[in-house]
């Protein structure tokens, strides 16, 4: 007679009995309840930080907080970059970008280097506008860090024109622009 044992060596039973004692997760992306105790603005930033979807596309808000420099703070200050990148939450899920531009450009005159003269893009950008006329702008060099909080920028001062990247908007439906990517300093 055979017996109903199985012949199988402990540490698998053992694993076996366990994989059966732990509790199910529900399958899925959602939130615990204290998500809707905390406020809305809040929510939607730690949704969005630790979010792994696609990205939203650009507004017109957006790109201004993102592009546009502040019309009240000094351009020439050493410490721009960082508090400015800081304060904006400008990352790419929480890693530093290794470079980034703040331009005194009103939104209407970038908007309108989305019909400018096409220029070569640098890095991995594949078409790229140059502005109209001479701005004054920021460009952003990470130094030290990879993750935020831990990045430093150096602020370097440049007066030339904005490259950006634009992309149409369904909603207005024109060009918006979706990043400064360089600027040309006239020769």
């Amino acid at each position: 007679m055979k017996s109903l044992v199985p012949k199988c060596p402990w540490p698998l039973l053992l694993l076996l009995l366990l994989l059966l004692l732990l509790p199910l997760k529900p399958q899925g992306d959602y939130w615990d309840l204290y998500e809707y105790e905390i406020d809305p603005e809040v929510r939607d930033y730690l949704r969005e930080l630790y979010s792994t979807g696609p990205t939203k596309p650009p507004t017109k808000e957006r790109i201004k907080e993102k592009i546009l420099a502040d019309p009240d703070r000094p351009l020439y200050d050493d410490n721009y970059c960082n508090s400015e990148l800081m304060s904006r939450n400008i990352h790419y899920r929480r890693l530093c970008y290794p470079e980034h531009y703040f331009v005194t450009e009103s939104y209407s005159d970038l908007q309108k280097a989305c019909y400018g003269q096409r220029v070569r893009c640098k890095n991995s950008a594949t078409f790229c506008r140059r502005s109209m006329k001479l701005a004054k702008g920021i460009q952003c060099t990470l130094v030290a860090g990879k993750k935020i909080p831990e990045c430093l920028y150096q602020s370097i001062f440049v007066t030339g024109y904005a490259v950006v990247t634009c992309q149409w908007d369904n909603d207005s439906e024109e060009f918006i622009p979706n990043n400064v990517v360089n600027i040309l300093v006239p020769k």
